[in-house]
């Protein structure tokens, strides 16, 4: 079988010893995709620790990820030890980081500013650690958005990383409007399942 490698669930990038800037990623559709690789692949799943609960009974082996470098170093762990196989990048990543106190910051102030900046782009480093890998990335729009600004951005995202295929959607939008953006064009689904089904045949056939 080939290897397979998928991300789920949110990133978590601390700001002090017990808070953390996060997402509400459960890790569903990555578990999901993850699952049903398994008949045809060797899979990993890189899951939030809410996203490895709720696998817990899939038999998948599955590893936890916290911070976004976190999530990187395992990532790149993976694909330099098991290359030429496929990656599906599902996880919610955090864009910015804070410089974390190893304290607790104290309560009750009037008032508190965080500065952040960005996190590394994962998807955009994939090509370094395993230029074979078959790369399929997600991009999750604003609800303000219409088609053709998520279609762009999600092509932008594929020439940028070198993803094989795109998978998009609007956030708010999550179960209607989806588009798989590949070599060949766009392919439009109004059901987020079939979209999904879809992802699968095309991911086994590398197509």
């Amino acid at each position: 079988m080939f290897p397979a490698l998928v991300t789920a669930g949110a990133t978590r990038n601390p700001v002090d010893a017990i808070r953390y800037l996060s997402s509400g990623a459960t890790g569903t559709t990555g578990l999901a995709l993850a699952t049903a690789l398994a008949a045809t692949h060797d899979v990993v799943l890189l899951g939030s620790e809410e996203a490895c609960l709720r696998g817990r009974d899939s038999g998948l082996a599955m590893a936890t990820f916290g911070s976004t470098r976190d999530l990187m170093a395992k990532v790149e762990h993976q694909l330099r030890s098991r290359p030429g196989g496929v990656f599906v990048h599902t996880a919610a990543v955090g864009d910015y980081e804070a410089e974390a106190l190893a304290t607790k910051i104290p309560s009750g102030q009037a008032e508190l500013v965080l500065r952040l900046r960005p996190t590394p782009k994962i998807v955009d480093r994939v090509r370094d650690w395993d230029p074979t890998v078959f790369l399929v990335s997600f991009k999750a729009g604003s609800p303000d958005w219409d088609e053709s600004r998520l279609l762009a951005v999600a092509g932008a995202q594929r020439g940028r990383s070198r993803s094989d295929l795109v998978f998009a959607n609007r956030i708010g939008d999550l179960d209607q409007s989806c588009a798989i953006v590949g070599p060949t064009g766009v392919e439009r689904f109004g059901d987020r399942q079939a979209a999904l089904a879809r992802l699968v045949e095309r991911i086994v056939a590398r197509e």
